[in-house]
C-alpha cells in the first residue's frame, strides 16, 4: 500500500487508501466517567452538587470534538464521508440501549408505580424520534423546578439535542471542508466558533429571568454551543497531535487540571436559579470542558495518565447506559409526594443499581449489537433459542462520540467475550423482552388518562386560555380580582373562576416569585389591575421578602392577598415565612394560608403532592374567599 503526504491543518498528514485505526483515547473515558458522576450525584440529591447538571455540557463538548474529528479524519483519509454509514453507526450505538430502557422501565412502572407512566406514551415517542427536548419545550416542562418524584424520561432531552446535531452536522462539515480550503483552516475554526457564539446569544435572548426556562435550556439551537465549541477544538487541535515544543503537552495538561477544577467549583456553588447561569455559567462550563477534553485527547500528557485510571475507564465506557438508567431508577425509588432530596438513601441505592444495570446492558445488549449488527445478532439469538451453538466472527468496533459514545477510537479490534456468553442468556432476554413489550403496550395504551399533575395542569391551561371554565351566578366575593400566579394557580383556575366570576388570571407554569413585581407593574401600566390583587407565587423557589414588598408597592392602595405555598419543597418554610411577615407588615395585605388549609389532605392533590386536583382547587378558592372575608372585617 502506497501512502501520500499532504498538508492538513498546516501539519503533515498521511493519506491512506483505506481507513486506518486511530489510537484509543483512554483519557476521554475518564472525562465521560467524571461527567456522568456529576449528573448522577445531582439527580440523587441536588443539595450535594447543585451545579452537577453541568456534566451534560461536558458531554456536549466531548461529542462535538469526537464526532467532528471522526468526520474530518474520514474525509482526509478516504476523500469522502459515508453519511449513511455514519448515521447507521449512530443508530446502532444509541438505539439498542435506549429501546431496552424504554421497554423495561415502562413495564416495571406499569406493574409497580402505574401513576408514574401517565405520559410515558408521549415521552417514549419523542425519545425514539430524538425530539424529546422539543416535547419538553412544548409542554413547558421544567428541568429544575420539579416536584415530587422526577419524571421517568425527562433526561432523554440530551439525546434529542445530540442526535439532531448528528443528523445535521456531517452535512455542515462537508460544506465547510468543500468551501474552505486546507490553507485557510483557521477560517473553518472561526466559522464554527461564530456559530457557537450565536447559539449562546440565542440563549441570552430567549431566557427571561423568573420565567419558564424550558425554551432556553432544552432548545437544540440555544444549547448547541457546547457541541459547536467541541467541533471548533477538533478542527483546531486534533487528538494525539505532535507538538512542536516539549513544554506544550505540559501546558495542555495543566489546562486540563484547571478545567476540572473550574467544573467542580461550578458544580459545587452554582444553582439552577443563579443570576448569571444564563449564559455565563453555561459558557464557563463549556470552556472548562473544552480544556479538559483537549488535555485528555493528547497521548503524552500526565493528565491523560490520571484520566486513564482503570476504574474511570470502566465507568466511562458504560457512561451512556449509566446516564440512561439512573434517572428512571431514581424516579421509581422515590415515594409519592417526595423528591430525591427527601430520600437521599433511595437515590444512592438507585444510582448504584443503575451502574449494575448499565454494565449488564453494555455486556449483553450494546456490545453484541454494535459488534455484529441487528441482523447477525438476531441470527445468533434465534440459533441460541433453537439450541444451536453458532457464533459469528467478531467485527471491528466503530468510532463513537461523547454522550452516546462507547469508545474513543475510529476503529479497533474488539475482544471475543460477547460471543462466549451462555446459550441460555439470549433465550431469557428474548422471553423477558416479549413480556416487557406486552406490559409496556398496556401501559402506553392507558397513558394520558388525566390523573397526573401534568395532565391536570394542561387541562386547566386550556380552560384558562380558552375561557371554557364554568362560572357561577352566585359569586362569593363582590370585588373584582386580578390574580398572578404559577402552575398551582393554573391548576386551581377553574375553581377560582367559578367562585369569582370575572377574575382575571395571569398564571404561567414555572413562574417564579422574583418576576412578580415586573408582572404586576406591567399589568398596572396596561390598566389591568383590579381592586383585589391575588398573588400565588413561590412554588418555584426564587424570590423572597424583598420581591413581596415590591409587589405590595406596585399594588398601591389595592387589597393584596398572598397565598402560602405547600408541598415537598426545600424552600417552602423560607418562602412562607416571607409571605407571613409581609402580610403582617401591611394593613392592606391579607394571608390566604393554603399550606395550612391543605395539611393532611393529600388526597386532594395530584400525584406530585404540589398541585391541587379538582377538589383541592375548590379548597384553594375557599381559602382565598376566607382571606377576603377577613380583609372586609379589618376595614
Amino acid at each position: 500500500m502506497s501512502d501520500t503526504t499532504t498538508m492538513v491543518f498546516n501539519r503533515p498528514v498521511i493519506h491512506q487508501r483505506g481507513p486506518a485505526p486511530c489510537p484509543y483515547l483512554h483519557g476521554l473515558d475518564g472525562v465521560r466517567a467524571l461527567a456522568v458522576l456529576l449528573v448522577v450525584v445531582y439527580h440523587a440529591d441536588p443539595s450535594w452538587l447543585p451545579g452537577g447538571f453541568l456534566g451534560v455540557d461536558v458531554f456536549f463538548v466531548l461529542s462535538g470534538y469526537l464526532i467532528t474529528n471522526l468526520l474530518c479524519a474520514e474525509r482526509h483519509r478516504t476523500g469522502r464521508i459515508d453519511l449513511l454509514q455514519f448515521w447507521l453507526r449512530r443508530a446502532r450505538r444509541l438505539l439498542p440501549a435506549l429501546v431496552t430502557l424504554l421497554v423495561t422501565v415502562t413495564a416495571v412502572a406499569a406493574l409497580w408505580r402505574p401513576a408514574r407512566i401517565d405520559a410515558s406514551g408521549r415521552d417514549i415517542l419523542s425519545a425514539l424520534t430524538f425530539t424529546n427536548n422539543w416535547w419538553q419545550i412544548s409542554t413547558h416542562a421544567s428541568y429544575f423546578a420539579s416536584f415530587g418524584p422526577p419524571p421517568l424520561f425527562q433526561h432523554l432531552w440530551t439525546l434529542g439535542v445530540e442526535e439532531q446535531f448528528y443528523l445535521a452536522w456531517p452535512l455542515v462539515v462537508l460544506g465547510l471542508l468543500w468551501a474552505v480550503p486546507h490553507a485557510h483552516a483557521r477560517v473553518r475554526v472561526a466559522v464554527v466558533l461564530a456559530a457557537a457564539g450565536t447559539s449562546l446569544a440565542l440563549m441570552v435572548l430567549l431566557h427571561q429571568t423568573g420565567e419558564d426556562t424550558s425554551r432556553a435550556y432544552f432548545g437544540s439551537d440555544t444549547h448547541a454551543f457546547g457541541l459547536l465549541l467541541g467541533a471548533a477544538l477538533a478542527l483546531m487541535v486534533p487528538p494525539a497531535r505532535t507538538w512542536k515544543h516539549r513544554w506544550a503537552p505540559r501546558v495542555c495538561g495543566a489546562a486540563g487540571v484547571v478545567g476540572w477544577m473550574v467544573l467542580w467549583v461550578l458544580a459545587g456553588v452554582i444553582h439552577s436559579d443563579s443570576a448569571h447561569l444564563y449564559p455565563w455559567g453555561f459558557a464557563a462550563a463549556a470552556g472548562a470542558a473544552g480544556a479538559v477534553v483537549l488535555a485528555a485527547a493528547q497521548a503524552d500528557s500526565v493528565f491523560v495518565t490520571v484520566m486513564s485510571a482503570s476504574w474511570l475507564r470502566w465507568i466511562g465506557r458504560r457512561s451512556y447506559g449509566i446516564y440512561l438508567w439512573h434517572m428512571p431508577l431514581i424516579a421509581l425509588a422515590v415515594p409519592k409526594g417526595h423528591t430525591a432530596r427527601d430520600v437521599p438513601l433511595n437515590g444512592l441505592c438507585a444510582a448504584a443499581l443503575a451502574v449494575a444495570v448499565a454494565a449488564a446492558s453494555y455486556r449483553w445488549v450494546e456490545e453484541p449489537l454494535r459488534r455484529h449488527g441487528l441482523r447477525r445478532t438476531a441470527t445468533m439469538v434465534l440459533a441460541a433459542l433453537a439450541g444451536e451453538d453458532r457464533r459469528a466472527a467478531t467485527d471491528p468496533l466503530r468510532a463513537d462520540g461523547g454522550f452516546g459514545a462507547g469508545d474513543s477510537r475510529h476503529g479497533a479490534p474488539g475482544d471475543d467475550r460477547a460471543a462466549k456468553r451462555p446459550s441460555w442468556v439470549p433465550r431469557v432476554l428474548a422471553v423477558g423482552a416479549g413480556l416487557a413489550v406486552l406490559v409496556a403496550a398496556w401501559g402506553i395504551s392507558t397513558a394520558g388518562d388525566g390523573n397526573s399533575a401534568a395532565d391536570r395542569i394542561a387541562a386547566a391551561q386550556r380552560a384558562l386560555h380558552g375561557g371554557a371554565a364554568n362560572r357561577s351566578t352566585h359569586p362569593t366575593g363582590a370585588e373584582s380580582v386580578t390574580a398572578v400566579g404559577d402552575s398551582v394557580m393554573v391548576a386551581a383556575a377553574p375553581a377560582l373562576q367559578e367562585d369569582f366570576p370575572g377574575i382575571a388570571i395571569d398564571a404561567k407554569v414555572s413562574r417564579q416569585l422574583s418576576v412578580g413585581p415586573a408582572v404586576v407593574r406591567s399589568l398596572g401600566k396596561q390598566r389591568r389591575l383590579n381592586q383585589v390583587l391575588l398573588i400565588g407565587l413561590g412554588t418555584n423557589g426564587v424570590g423572597g421578602r424583598q420581591d413581596l414588598e415590591q409587589i405590595v408597592r406596585e399594588a398601591g392602595h389595592r387589597t393584596v392577598v398572598l397565598v402560602t405555598v405547600h408541598g415537598p419543597l426545600g424552600w417552602k418554610d423560607q418562602v412562607n415565612t416571607a409571605i407571613r411577615q409581609t402580610a403582617a407588615a401591611h394593613p392592606n395585605v391579607v394571608l390566604a394560608d393554603w399550606d395550612r388549609a391543605i395539611q393532611g389532605k393529600d388526597d386532594l392533590l395530584a400525584d406530585d403532592g404540589i398541585h391541587p386536583g379538582p377538589a383541592g382547587g375548590r379548597l384553594y378558592a375557599k381559602t382565598v374567599a376566607q382571606a377576603l372575608d377577613h380583609a372586609k372585617e379589618r376595614t
